[in-house]
């Protein structure tokens, strides 16, 4: 199929699509703080519509609203997974612009939010937009999910997992996070390392009292930092007791992908402004530990008087924010219950745990039909073939979505970030070419899809183990695109 009539569409209406998603971004939603969320919601929900979906939205309890649409019909299903709400935005005289103002300053747009994720976001309806305008209703039905809680955990999303099941059988899902490396190359991830995520809390004294007691009154931030002590050695090894003994050995598969995984390691290092990497790690098997290397994170310490000005006090509380990125056969589940276990076994039993989120591992095979349409769509667009990780570093909540039904939906996740994009920090932002080219190159991935999916039907060998009926379960608003 040629694409010069989608490609000139594209091209005809980028100013549109950079604007749409100025707009988007110009709204605050920070699912910390709440403030606008349901607005950014329905803004999401009439996008959906103009893109030609039917769409629903969700209310589930006090969260947040998730928004689901239907694209197309066929045979085949797929999901497509998105999230509306950002980061919180740290300090603002860390920003070049407003975080929520995004400017376009040069060939970039500034924003909160702009590459995680509401940039991959907007390129994917507006691709979805094109592919209608310039060929026809999609050749399959695609289930887009747009949730608000991915800072949070996703609790709603979990929920909706449970009651609306049937609403996520698939045949595949595409997930929202990746980016273009350093040489122009786009990085395909094929799943997810999991997260338990706790709260370690010491007590002492009822409140901060004067620290003349210090001799003889226990000191919560001691007895605290005693304990992280024994989770992770100086030589920068996680010594939770068992913790390493469940981690999977890497199959034939992962090995191979492992080989053509490429870092930019002096790169980075300017950019994370450091001098080594942890261990003294380097080439393969600095790879192999981003990849697959479990990891135990102290993500936060508060305790006492942290403020200006002198304040010599004993503190009543001591607590630490602690992630454990998890890999196969480390779920959240076991590894609070060995991080519980290891603490008591040192005396450590009024140390309190908090589980603040989990989520499990999410791991697909190379194979499956949203991986082969990723990655045969890619040089295309981007001038070469992706760098495929066989599991990406960062976590999210993609069992909620792909291990709703058994046996798990296979994930492929990418997007329109580069290495400079920081998007958990200041001046998060996109460059606008690869804003449009991800446009484009979403369009082709539909359109793989759609060739594999009919392919595999003819020959059937589709992966799903069960039909799918694609009918109108819900009353939605809007309709889908007509030919």
């Amino acid at each position: 199929m040629s694409f010069t009539r989608f490609d000139r569409y594209v091209e005809r209406n980028a100013q549109s699509f950079i604007e749409r998603l100025q707009a988007l971004c110009r709204m605050p939603s920070v699912a910390a703080r709440g403030t606008g969320m349901r607005n950014v919601a329905e803004a999401v929900e009439q996008m959906m519509q103009r893109a030609g979906g039917g769409t629903r939205l969700f209310r589930l309890g006090s969260g947040y609203p998730i928004i689901y649409a239907e694209f197309g019909a066929g045979a085949h299903c797929f999901l497509v997974y998105g999230h509306y709400d950002v980061q919180p935005i740290g300090s603002l005289s860390e920003w070049t612009s407003g975080p929520f103002a995004a400017q376009i300053i040069g060939a970039k747009l500034y924003a909160r939010g702009a590459a995680n994720s509401k940039g991959d976001l907007v390129a994917r309806l507006a691709a979805i937009e094109a592919y209608q305008k310039s060929f026809g209703k999609l050749p399959f039905c695609l289930r887009y999910i747009v949730e608000g809680e991915d800072a949070l955990g996703s609790p709603s999303l979990y929920q909706f997992a449970a009651e609306y099941a049937e609403l996520l059988r698939a045949h595949g899902a595409i997930w929202d996070d990746g980016y273009i490396d350093a040489n122009g190359r786009l990085v395909i991830s094929l799943g997810f390392k999991g997260i338990a995520f706790v709260e370690l809390r010491a007590h002492g004294a009822r409140t901060d009292i004067h620290s003349k007691w210090g001799g003889i009154v226990p000191n919560p931030a001691w007895r605290l930092v005693h304990a992280l002590a024994t989770l992770f050695s100086p030589a920068g090894e996680i010594t939770v007791d068992g913790y390493m003994d469940h981690v999977a050995p890497l199959d034939e598969e992962d090995l191979r992908l492992l080989a053509s995984v490429e870092l930019d390691e002096e790169g980075l290092k300017r950019e994370f402004r450091i001098e080594r990497w942890a261990r003294g790690l380097a080439g393969p098997d600095l790879v192999r530990q981003l990849v697959f290397g479990p990891t135990c994170t102290i993500c936060g310490l508060q305790t006492g008087h942290t403020e200006a000005g002198p304040r010599t006090a004993l503190p009543g509380t001591a607590v630490a924010r602690v992630d454990f990125r998890l890999v196969p056969n480390l779920t959240p589940e076991l590894a609070i219950s060995l991080l519980r276990e290891h603490l008591d076994r040192r005396g450590f039993d009024d140390i309190e745990i908090s589980v603040l989120a989990r989520a499990p591992v999410a791991k697909s095979s190379a194979r499956s039909l949203v991986a082969r349409a990723a990655a045969e769509s890619a040089a295309e667009v981007y001038g070469s073939d992706p760098i495929i990780y066989p599991l990406d570093p960062a976590s999210g909540p993609v069992g909620a979505l792909c291990g709703a039904v058994q046996p798990p939906t296979p994930v492929v996740s990418f997007g329109i970030g580069y290495e400079g994009s920081n998007p958990h920090g200041p001046d998060e932002n996109i460059r606008l070419e690869d804003f449009i080219r991800g446009i484009k190159y979403f369009g082709r991935v539909i359109h793989q899809l759609g060739r594999l999916a009919q392919e595999a039907s003819a020959e059937k060998e589709s992966e799903a183990a069960v039909e799918l009926q694609h009918h109108r379960a819900l009353p939605m608003k809007g309709a889908t695109h007509e030919d």
